[in-house]
């Protein structure tokens, strides 16, 4: 059986493109093993076992995503179009930040857990929806699987914002304290960044303590004060920090004394948390009705009402 000229060329050029797609798959493939890597300190960092078993898993998902926000940076760079990936990934990066950078998981690796949970709790509704199907409920089968797909997308996302909540709460509560000790040691005549250095010795393993020494670390690396103040505003992005900072910002600018402005401050934070701790004892009445009626109110009509009419069953009797 002879080939003519066209079928041999035909030949090589399918294996020539089949032999550059397993080039091309093979050489990303390792590269998105080599990011996947974890290192062996993170791993011990980690503290969650849920996220030491999710990770590995998302790690080569968080890969991919990286080589398309690094594609997608690269276009926007020569066409000056803006993508909206990149928008919500820089949404998601701060964040993380914002809540402390929690077992130390990068914006793709969140994508990456996203893809991870939504696939399990779709594969245990495709087995749910299987089972009930088999059984002749193929509705409430199908609802199970979108459910449980819901729970999969949306479980990171509550994750992450109790963590933010969390944190910023921490934030809030350890503020007030933080600048009265600030103002004190300012006024007793000690610089700001000494004051900072003993403030983060007071505070211990707050969230607060963590921040001010990134700052403290910045401004001795040779920033200037407004720009660090400036930087941990963003970071924390806590509505009365960044009050904080604007007013410190002003007075470094006008060249006026640190202390009566931190003074000031202290005390409207004050007035702010008690102004807080009074809005929430409002609101707690209604958020105590629906368990109450719900929970609290049928067990005790059970009880007074089942004692009653036992009696009054055993009079008759």
């Amino acid at each position: 059986m002879r080939f003519t000229y066209n079928e041999i060329l035909i030949c090589f050029c399918a294996a020539a493109s089949l032999g550059c797609f397993e080039w091309t798959f093979y050489s990303a493939y390792k590269q998105m093993l080599r990011r996947a890597e974890i290192n062996p300190e993170r791993k011990i960092w980690i503290r969650s076992i849920l996220f030491r078993i999710l990770i590995p898993f998302a790690q080569p998902f968080g890969a991919l995503f990286g080589l398309h926000a690094e594609k997608l940076e690269r276009r926007e760079m020569e066409t000056g179009q803006k993508a909206v990936f990149l928008s919500i990934r820089k949404k998601l990066r701060k964040a993380l930040i914002a809540a402390g950078s929690p077992e130390g998981i990068t914006p793709d690796e969140f994508f990456g857990i996203l893809v991870v949970t939504t696939g399990l709790a779709a594969a245990a509704g495709a087995i749910c929806c299987g089972l009930l199907s088999w059984r002749g409920y193929a509705a409430i089968g199908a609802a199970a699987w979108i459910l449980l797909a819901m729970v999969g997308l949306f479980f990171p996302l509550l994750w992450l914002r109790d963590k933010l909540k969390a944190r910023k709460l921490l934030i809030t509560k350890a503020l007030p304290y933080s600048l009265d000790l600030l103002t004190l040691s300012v006024e007793s005549g000690m610089d700001f960044t000494a004051a900072l250095a003993r403030i983060i010795q007071k505070l211990g393993g707050q969230p607060l303590s963590f921040e001010f020494a990134e700052l403290l670390r910045q401004i001795r690396m040779g920033r200037t004060r407004a720009d660090a103040l400036r930087d941990l505003a963003d970071r924390v992005d806590v509505h009365e920090l960044t009050s904080v900072v604007s007013s410190l910002i002003q007075a470094d600018e006008l060249g006026s004394s640190l202390g009566p402005v931190l003074r000031i401050q202290a005390e409207q934070l004050r007035v702010r948390r008690s102004q807080r701790a009074e809005r929430l004892a409002s609101v707690a009445p209604v958020k105590m009705l629906f368990p109450l009626v719900c929970f609290i109110f049928p067990t005790i009509f059970l009880m007074i009402g089942g004692t009653l009419f036992l009696r009054w069953w055993y009079k008759i009797q």
